[in-house]
Order: structure tokens, then C-alpha cells, then sequence
């Protein structure tokens, strides 16, 4: 009986316990007594005024392909209702009562611009009130919004995002909006994340009133933001400028070789690449012409005419005497003026007669070893030839000079030309010595044509000397311009 007296008033005492409410319980209860949740609070003469704010958490990308920007915010709203006043000292000095959000009357201004077609925030937080009735709500969103992308400067470029938040369901003649934190988005340093490809550089708010909708009203959130290009000038810039300055190796390279055009069709191939990664980058539009994109369509333009002039300077080497001949001026342009005004003249006249007495010299003694391993008969014919034609054997490249010997008559008949001076000759003698000419004429023939295909490898020498430091010339220049013109850019401050 005990036990039961003992169990029976624990439990009344605990019914009692559970009966009596909190005192947040009961101004709750108060507060929401006579409350719709549906009806506007009437605070600024029949206008509610509602003071809108934004916390930067985090710019988590802009996609320049599809023009979107996606940000995590915390938005906030602050607006005044008189039926949420209490006296504190009457609820044991409770100045801060939280609600659930869907039990109180809050304002939904939704994002105009957005890209995914979700509107409203991410997560229905509880309103905070206080107790000369104004209203703090802050709830967390995550949005996708338009950004028309400038590509102009890119990837040293800077782009202004914005942010239009207007209300869905009333206009300016019942609610009026306002700031919370001032004309400038919010951002706490200790909780923001900074992005590694945008740098924030302004942040301002702006309230925008329509002068022929006087019912019209939204605000506006601008993130003005520059890029950070290192990303791009490893990755794009640098490999593009070293494979364009490739390119110019083409010039320097022989036109014997036949490699010239490999080369810059190598080249070319590699620009096409960067060409297409530039491309898949930006966006559709022809507004404006990327930065990088023009200058790797100026690389692609100057490995292109590369090309030509390799093809027109292996067609220059390759000429001959049989097939075109050099116009004088031809010959005045590039042998007279070109080639002293690029440093490539021909060994001088002092120095070939040198090379020429040297090699004499060397010939002769070659000579007297070649002669002393002849055979007896060789000698013998060498010899006789000699004494008959008073004269020795000439060299290859040696002027014709042969004593002429037989009547004039025929001389005539002889395909060379020899000096007189011996009146007649030996009859079993004269189908040598017409052999002999016959073979000296043939060898000044191969040396004229020698030397007319060395007169045009020395014009195509020339013109990729010429076409050298002209390409090289453009290329620095334009990559110049390129840089300059990114650097002395109008950036907001």
C-alpha cells in the first residue's frame, strides 16, 4: 500500500509538472492566437517595408560557356509587424522568440534572372522576433543566375554578374523595398571562401524604380569580378607563343633539306589545337572576339603564310639555267642590295684567289702522287699529249686555254676554241684532240649551269634571310600588342 501511495504521487506530480507550460510556450500561444499568416502587415502607411540584405558565402563558379553564376548566399530579410510585441519582464525577460517560417507572414521575393528555374531559398530557417515586433529571417540559398559573359579580354578579362530579386506577390503600392546592411553585399572574411579563378572586386546594391511603371520595383545585387589568368597564360598562352616562335626556325631551315613544310604544317596542326580548346571555352556569341582567340588566329595566320613562302622559296632554289632564267633585277635586288643590306655577301675576291692558289697547290701535289702510282702507258699518253698540244692538262674548273695546233680551216670544225699558234698537226692526232675539246666544252657547259643553280640557291638563300627577320619582326610585335593591350586595360577599381 506504500508502494502505491509512493507511485500514485509521482505521477500527479509529474501530470502537474507537464501541465504548466513555459513562458516561451505561452507567448508563442499569445502571440499566435488571433494571427494569419496570410495577411501583410501594415507598418509604413498602407506599404510594408522590407529591408533586403545579402551574405556572400561563396562564388562557386562561372561557367563562360553557358553564361551562369553560381553563388551561396544567406539572404536576409527584416521587415516590422505591431502584433508581435510583448512586454519581457511579463515572460521571464524573453526579448528573442524563434518561429517556424511557415506560421508567420514573410515576404517572397524570388530571383528574376535565374538559370535553373528554382526561384526561391534553399532551406525554410525559423524567423527570428524580437519584442518591439521586428522580424529577422535568414534563410540560406544557393542560386543560379544569367551572366552575360564579355569575352573581349579574355583571359584578362573582368565580368559584373548580377543579381535581380523582385517580389512575387505585391507590387510597390503594398511593399516597398529597402536596405539591410547597406548599398554593398555583405561578405565576413573569417567565413567567406574565396574562388581560385575570380577575384571579387566590388559587390554594390543598387534599388532600381521604373520612371514608366511607378508600381515597378527591384533590387539588384552586381558582383564586379577579374579573372586571375594564370590558369590560361601556362596552359594556353606560353605553349602558343613558344610553338608560334617555332615557326620561325622554318626560314633558317636549308631549302635542300625539303623539310620546311613538314615543319610548319607540324606547327600549324598545333595551333589548330589550341584554336579548338580556345573555341570550346567561350561562348557562342559574336558580340566580341575573345583576346586569345585573336591571337592565336594571328599565330595560325603567320605559320599559314609560312607555308607559302617556304613553298616559293624551295621553288626558287630548285631553278636551273635550263628551265628559267635570272632577270637582271633579280640580280640587282637581292646579289647588290639584299645581300649587303642582310650581312650575306659571297666570299670576297682576295679570299677565293686564296682558296684558289691553296687548292692549286694541294691539286698539284696530288698530282705528282697520282702520277707516280700511274701505270706506264697513262704516263706516256699524258706526255705525249702534252708536247703535242704545248700545254698541260687543265683542271675542271680551270679556264680552256689549249694550244691550238692544224690549219685554220680546220679549226673551224673543232668544238672548242684554241689559240693558233701551232700551224699543223698530226692527222692520227686530230680525233683526240677534237675529243679533248669536246670534253672541255661539255665541262664549262656543266660549270655554266653550276653555276647558274648556284646563282638561285643564293637568291632563295636571300629571300629566307629576308623572310626571316620579317616574320620574327611581326610575330614579336604582334605578341607585344597581344600583352599590351590586356595590360593597359580599363579595370574597375
Amino acid at each position: 500500500m506504500l508502494l502505491l501511495v509512493v507511485l500514485l504521487f509521482a505521477h500527479s506530480a509529474c501530470c502537474g509538472a507537464r501541465a504548466t507550460p513555459s513562458a516561451e510556450s505561452r507567448l508563442a500561444t499569445k502571440l499566435l492566437a488571433n494571427y494569419s499568416p496570410e495577411m501583410r502587415p501594415f507598418n509604413y502607411g498602407n506599404r510594408t517595408l522590407v529591408k533586403v540584405g545579402m551574405t556572400l558565402s561563396q562564388i562557386i563558379s562561372l561557367k563562360e560557356k553557358s553564361q551562369e553564376l553560381t553563388t551561396s548566399v544567406y539572404m536576409t530579410y527584416q521587415w516590422s509587424d505591431a502584433s508581435f510585441t510583448w512586454n519581457p519582464d511579463s515572460f521571464e525577460n524573453i526579448h528573442i522568440l524563434r518561429l517556424p517560417a511557415h506560421v508567420v507572414w514573410k515576404p517572397r521575393i524570388i530571383l528574376q534572372n535565374s538559370k535553373d528555374g528554382d526561384f526561391d531559398v534553399s532551406l525554410l530557417t525559423n524567423v527570428l522576433i524580437k519584442y518591439n515586433g521586428e522580424l529577422e529571417w535568414i534563410p540560406p540559398a544557393l542560386y543560379k543566375s544569367t551572366c552575360t559573359i564579355n569575352v573581349a579580354l579574355f583571359p584578362f578579362d573582368w565580368q559584373n554578374c548580377s543579381m535581380v530579386f523582385r517580389s512575387a506577390t505585391y507590387d510597390r503600392s503594398h511593399m516597398e523595398l529597402g536596405f539591410a546592411y547597406g548599398e554593398e553585399v555583405f561578405v565576413d572574411r573569417n567565413a567567406f571562401q574565396s574562388n581560385g579563378e575570380w577575384d571579387l572586386i566590388q559587390k554594390p546594391i543598387s534599388i532600381y524604380n521604373s520612371n514608366d511603371d511607378p508600381l515597378y520595383q527591384d533590387m539588384t545585387f552586381y558582383f564586379i569580378m577579374k579573372r586571375r589568368p594564370q590558369f590560361y597564360v601556362m596552359n594556353l598562352i606560353v605553349p602558343a607563343v613558344l610553338l608560334t616562335s617555332l615557326s620561325c626556325l622554318v626560314f633558317y631551315l636549308p631549302s635542300i633539306s625539303c623539310e620546311k613544310m613538314t615543319l610548319s604544317i607540324s606547327i600549324l596542326i598545333g595551333e589548330t589545337v589550341f584554336l579548338f580548346l580556345v573555341a570550346q571555352k567561350m561562348p557562342e556569341t559574336s558580340f566580341a572576339v575573345p583576346l586569345i582567340g585573336s591571337y592565336m588566329l594571328f599565330c595560325t595566320t603567320l605559320v599559314i603564310l609560312s607555308v607559302v613562302f617556304s613553298v616559293i622559296v624551295c621553288n626558287v632554289h630548285f631553278r636551273s639555267k635550263h628551265t628559267h632564267s635570272m632577270p637582271n633585277w633579280v640580280t640587282y635586288l637581292f646579289m647588290d642590295k639584299l645581300a649587303s643590306f642582310l650581312n650575306m655577301e659571297r666570299p670576297s675576291a682576295v679570299k677565293q684567289t686564296f682558296r684558289i692558289r691553296r687548292r692549286s697547290s694541294v691539286d698539284a701535289q696530288k698530282a705528282i702522287v697520282i702520277e707516280s702510282s700511274q701505270r706506264p702507258s697513262s704516263i706516256l699518253y699524258n706526255n705525249q699529249v702534252e708536247r703535242l698540244l704545248g700545254g698541260r692538262i687543265r683542271r675542271r674548273n680551270a679556264p680552256l686555254d689549249f694550244g691550238v695546233v692544224g690549219t685554220e680551216g680546220e679549226l673551224n670544225d673543232m668544238p672548242c676554241t684554241i689559240k693558233p699558234n701551232i700551224k699543223n698537226i698530226a692527222e692520227p692526232l686530230k680525233p683526240t684532240l677534237k675529243t679533248i675539246c669536246y670534253i672541255a666544252k661539255y665541262l664549262k657547259t656543266e660549270d655554266n649551269l653550276s653555276q647558274s643553280q648556284d646563282d638561285w640557291a643564293y637568291v632563295a638563300l636571300i629571300l629566307d634571310r629576308l623572310l626571316l627577320w620579317v616574320y620574327l619582326t611581326t610575330f614579336t610585335l604582334g605578341t607585344l600588342a597581344f600583352f599590351l593591350q590586356a595590360t593597359m586595360a580599363d579595370y574597375p577599381t
